[in-house]
């Protein structure tokens, strides 16, 4: 009786800790995409990506320069860098995804996060977020989905948008 309550206690432990989400780690470096457009020809859906090379870049986005200071899309050379990216299925709420944070943890690098909605809109869109990393990390990306809550859990302070903007 004694081992069989162990080893249920042991299988809980070990469900509820492959559940938690890691913030331990070494943080890694990564820019911003800015200016870019997820491909009609994408497939809709939820896409947790790792893109290593300009051909699988282009098949998923597309760039979409606009006027003024800093409208040109972010430069991304695929020799020295790769992109991580989250493509969510095309919604009529206003959704930001936001990256929460980017942690190195043995051979495996730790993608945290956030997705925030808003109110219904009259069109509809295709919320993603993309990093571009250094290629002397690891390609191996866990997606680590987090909350407010999570984050509070865990002490970290996160400034992030507490919502999305109302309607004007």
């Amino acid at each position: 009786m004694k081992n069989t309550l162990f080893l249920f206690l042991a299988f809980v432990a070990l469900m509820l800790s492959s559940c938690s989400v890691n913030f331990q780690g070494v943080t890694a470096n990564y820019v911003r995409m800015n200016n870019y457009y997820v491909s009609n020809q994408m497939k809709n859906g939820t896409h947790k990506l790792v893109i290593h090379n300009q051909q699988e870049f282009e098949s998923v986005f597309g760039s979409a320069a606009v006027m003024g200071r800093n409208g040109q899309p972010t430069n991304i050379d695929f020799r020295h860098q790769f992109v991580i990216a989250v493509i969510l299925p095309e919604t009529d709420r206003q959704t930001t995804i936001e990256t929460v944070m980017l942690k190195r943890l043995g051979d495996r690098l730790y993608y945290s996060y956030i997705i925030e909605e808003g109110h219904r809109t009259s069109y509809t869109m295709r919320p993603f977020t993309a990093v571009i990393v250094d290629r002397n990390e690891p390609s191996d990306v866990v997606f680590q989905r987090v909350t407010r809550q999570d984050l509070e859990n865990a002490g970290i302070q996160y400034n992030g948008p507490s919502t999305v903007r109302p309607p004007l």
